[in-house]
Parts: C-alpha cells; structure tokens; sequence
C-alpha cells in the first residue's frame, strides 16, 4: 500500500523493479529480502539532488527473545547514483517502518520507526543492474538501546 500511495512523487519515466537479498553482518540468523520499485526524480544534473526514489516492502528473518521470528518492513528512500557504461555507484538515506520491534542478543531495534542507509555499486549485464550494498538501519538515538543492524545486500535490478 505504501508504494502505491508514494507512486505519484515519482516524475521521471526511467522505472525499475529490484530485488534485494541480505544477511546482516551482526547476527548471521538474520536474513531479508525486499522488493523495490525505483523512479527518476531528475535530469542528473544537479548533484545534491537525490536521482531516483526507491519504494520498497521486505520480509526479514530474525530470532526474537519474544519467539517472533519474521518482521516486514516498508521504505521510501531517496538514491544518489552516478552511472557510467559498465556500471554505478550509489547512496541513500530512508525511512523504514517494522512491522514490529526486534529484541534479541545481537540486535536491539526498540522502535518501529528506523532509518535506513546505504552505499552500494554495480555493473550493467545486459538490461539488467548486478550490484553489492552495505546498508545500516537504526532509530537514530528516538528510543534507547539503539542497537541497529547492518546488512549485506545484493542487489538485481529490472526496467518496469
């Protein structure tokens, strides 16, 4: 629901689908995968402004001290990406929204409300986007113990 609700902000006709999966480095039984859908925002040309939008819904697995062991999350990011012929290199900072809080030895999320960022690069195989991404999510300090999480992701992008 909320990629359909964040749809419109999007400007650009360049659209992409992509699939992200991850482990997180902190707890090797902590895994997720997203679906996302990306727009173009601008032209490029001005730097400090972010290129595209990305949308995304992902299910985790992650043992909880509660017994809870799976969490959705949803996302708007904005993604500064630079593209060359064979490939990018790309940031973003967003807003995530746990399905539930996680609370376990090695991660501590007290808040259903995160924040997400990320660095990744890829190449260009044929039509589609082959990359790694490094991301962390974290509360920012809004409710203590502000454990976080970072994850490993690979990442594989379609045109839409």
């Amino acid at each position: 629901m909320l990629l359909l609700a964040a749809a419109p902000l999007a400007q650009a006709a360049d659209a992409q689908l992509g699939l992200l999966l991850g482990r997180s480095f902190d707890s090797e039984e902590t895994d997720v995968l997203r679906l996302t859908y990306r727009r173009g925002l601008n032209d490029g040309k001005a730097w400090w402004r972010p290129q595209q939008l990305q949308l995304g819904m992902g299910i985790w697995r992650v043992p909880d001290l509660e017994g809870r062991t799976v969490r959705y999350d949803f996302s708007v990011t904005p993604v500064w990406r630079r593209e060359s012929g064979r490939g990018y290199l790309e940031g973003g900072i967003g807003l995530y929204l746990l399905s539930a809080t996680v609370n376990n030895v090695s991660n501590r999320l007290p808040s259903a409300f995160q924040f997400g960022s990320h660095v990744g690069a890829g190449v260009f195989v044929r039509n589609a986007s082959v990359g790694v991404a490094l991301q962390h999510l974290s509360n920012a300090g809004i409710k203590e113990p502000n454990g976080g999480i970072d994850f490993l992701l690979l990442t594989l992008g379609v045109p839409f």
